[in-house]
């Protein structure tokens, strides 16, 4: 799970497959020439299909910074979205079944 300084769930995976440059550059560790680089090897030779793809296709990304990005929420091929659970202001527990 992705986590906020809050402890409370609010990061947005973001897809390397997908994202768009600011996308990219919302993600800790990639900046403005990295996520151009990525977009253009996309572009390039098509959609990355793991971690090491990425890494073996894009200066600049080895697979220590891979790991790093991965655990800032970057993502390659899963869209998905973290999404805190809502808080129970009526000081009742809900029940799941």
């Amino acid at each position: 799970m992705l986590a906020g300084a809050s402890g409370h769930a609010s990061a947005v995976a973001v897809d390397v497959n997908v994202a768009t440059q600011s996308q990219l550059v919302s993600v800790r560790g990639i900046g403005p020439r990295t996520a151009q680089i990525i977009i253009d090897e996309r572009r390039r030779a098509g959609p990355f299909e793991s971690f090491e793809d990425l890494s073996d296709r894009v200066k600049g990304i080895g697979p220590s910074k891979a790991n790093r990005l991965q655990d800032a929420g970057l993502t390659v091929g899963r869209r998905y979205f973290v999404v805190p659970e809502p808080a129970d202001t009526a000081g009742h527990a809900k029940k799941h079944k």
